[in-house]
């Protein structure tokens, strides 16, 4: 038999990490790794500002294909987009269901539109069931 096969294990379990360096050797990786732990830390900022960018100039090219596809008639489809949603989500979950989404749609908008300060679907609700004999 081998001694290799009767020693004891080893207690200490070896790392992947390189053993002893020169000092100069050390020293320049630290520097490197503050450089890029300081990138790192900029990298999720310039992320998310990409990002932000990115999807403005999305909704830019939608838009602009919009207006270049149906000139004059964006609004139209618009109205048509909605309306094909709303096709979907009642085909899949029933007329009454999709008709209570809406409606807390709606109320959710309203109370958002009340804080802040600008309530045109209480006003448009209001107008439509005031009293019209002239009070």
């Amino acid at each position: 038999m081998s001694d290799e096969f009767t020693k004891a294990p080893r207690a200490k379990v070896e790392s992947d990490e390189p053993q002893e360096r020169p000092e100069e050797q050390r020293e320049a990786p630290q520097a490197s790794s503050n450089q890029q732990g300081s990138a790192a830390t900029d990298a999720p900022h310039d992320a998310e500002a990409q990002n932000a960018a990115g999807s403005q100039s999305g909704v830019d090219k939608a838009s602009a294909w919009v207006s270049r596809t149906f000139p004059g008639h964006e609004n139209a489809f618009l109205g048509g987009v909605c309306g094909l949603v709303v096709a979907i989500v009642m085909a899949a979950i029933g007329f009454w269901r999709t008709l209570l989404l809406v409606v807390l749609v709606l109320i959710g908008v309203a109370i958002g539109q009340q804080a802040d300060g600008d309530p045109k679907i209480l006003r448009a609700l209001g107008k439509l069931f005031r009293d019209h004999d002239g009070r």
